[in-house]
């Protein structure tokens, strides 16, 4: 009896993704199955991608949300940021991307970890990257890291009195926009 797992190429990964019913992280040829976003994560998501957009209308940047792959291929992995802003006219594959300048993810209980650890990882190696924050759904302030001129990360918290000032874009977005109509107590 075989119980190796089977491992897919990137390629099979994409073409099953187009019909499969739920979405699918890919790491190494496996794939881990994505949770059911709560309402509360999906508010923020919806606020923070509209805001970027709204405010990169007129720029070359693009501002893609939950539904748009993130494939590393130093990494051998491919996630679904939650919210990501793209600025290079040549990353135009309309399944995925592969030139983030910013990422945003919404921290939740389940996927904290993986976030703060395995996915920052994984983006480090994309040489666009430039900034990575992290939204807590349930309580502030959201962290926020940068990669400096020298190429290290920096993290700093958001100043619960401040607006979010996203240095990659040089773009501020309110934090009562970013928390607006959220079930934040």
């Amino acid at each position: 009896m075989d119980d190796e797992p089977t491992t897919l190429t990137f390629l099979d990964y994409l073409e099953l993704e187009k019909t499969s019913s739920v979405r699918h992280d890919y790491i190494a040829g496996q794939l881990f199955e994505i949770e059911t976003l709560s309402p509360q994560h999906d508010r923020l998501a919806i606020n923070i991608g509209s805001g970027l957009y709204d405010r990169l209308r007129d720029t070359n940047c693009q501002v893609f949300t939950v539904e748009m792959k993130l494939w590393i291929p130093k990494a051998d992995v491919a996630y679904y940021p939650d919210v990501m802003v793209v600025c290079e006219p040549s990353d135009g594959h309309p399944q995925y991307k592969t030139q983030p300048r910013l990422i945003v993810e919404v921290l939740s209980s389940n996927t904290v970890a993986t976030d703060r650890q395995e996915k920052f990882l994984a983006y480090q190696t994309l040489p666009s990257f430039q900034e990575y924050i992290l939204v807590p759904q349930e309580k502030m302030p959201i962290e926020i890291y940068r990669k400096n001129p020298l190429g290290n990360w920096e993290k700093t918290l958001g100043n619960l009195e401040k607006d979010l000032y996203l240095e990659s874009l040089g773009l501020t977005l309110p934090l009562t926009e970013i928390y607006e109509d959220s079930l934040i107590e």
